[in-house]
């Protein structure tokens, strides 16, 4: 969703946005023949994820592999700890970038479909508590839904635990990766994103806030900031020896 623009624009106005406007959640439809035409054969993930009847119904001969956690409990904690590491640096950075903002609209839309509670929709950032027990319900209805509805034949249920094999075996894959299993999730590494994500739109704000002082700066004093900088280093320098040998110091007007 987030690799082209065009791909989030469509998720955003076709989905997220018309339910935002509305103040009430619909699921829509999102162009999945889009998707597709960028060469992309697979997907993982939100909001993926809830469209798998979609899916099937487009694309009747595709996979499915159900990830599961060792509980609803642990599930719960991931996904609590993750959203609530994302909606913060959404809110920084939704003011500065539009990307960041179409972000703001799929989490209000998502929320509001994990928790099945509409005043996501409208609530300021950073965006409020979830419900523990309708956000599990919602995680445990749509594992049921997923097992009833994909033929067993096209779903692998998973546990990340489980390493490479598998994951080959159901894809038919013979040259199986023989590398650890990647970790990129845990929570370390989100609130090593959370971080990141945080910091750019502060480095590009303040960038942006220096290069405009820069260009005033010049115009009021016909230096730049550097040339100012080394200018008064260098007068200071002078004053220092000046009153090291005892004599009377002046500053002149840069």
């Amino acid at each position: 969703m987030y690799e082209h623009e065009s791909i989030l624009g469509m998720w955003v106005n076709q989905i997220f946005l018309p339910s935002i406007q509305a103040k009430k959640t619909s699921m829509g439809r999102p162009d999945l023949k889009m998707i597709t035409d960028f060469g992309y054969q697979a997907t993982a993930d939100l909001p993926m994820a809830l469209y798998f009847e979609q899916v099937m119904e487009e694309y009747p001969d595709c996979k499915f592999i159900l990830t599961t956690r060792e509980n609803s409990e642990v599930w719960f904690r991931s996904w609590d700890t993750l959203t609530k590491s994302i909606t913060q640096p959404t809110h920084i950075g939704g003011f500065a970038f539009n990307s960041v903002r179409q972000y703001s609209h799929y989490l209000r839309w998502l929320y509001s479909v994990v928790n099945k509670d509409e005043s996501f929709l409208t609530e300021p950032f950073p965006l409020p508590e979830q419900n523990k027990e309708t956000a599990i319900e919602s995680y445990e209805e749509h594992n049921r839904r997923v097992r009833a509805l994909v033929p067993e034949d096209k779903l692998l249920e998973y546990s990340v635990k489980e390493g490479w094999e598998p994951l080959c075996k159901f894809m038919e894959i013979d040259d199986c990766p023989t590398t650890p299993f990647p970790k990129t999730n845990s929570a370390r590494s989100v609130q090593v994103q959370v971080i990141s994500g945080q910091i750019f739109p502060i480095m590009a704000s303040l960038f942006v806030i220096f290069y405009a002082f820069a260009i005033g700066f010049k115009k009021l004093t016909g230096k730049t900031v550097v040339d100012w900088v080394n200018y008064k280093m260098e007068e200071l320098n002078v004053a220092f020896r000046r009153f090291m040998l005892g004599e009377e110091v002046k500053f002149k007007k840069a």
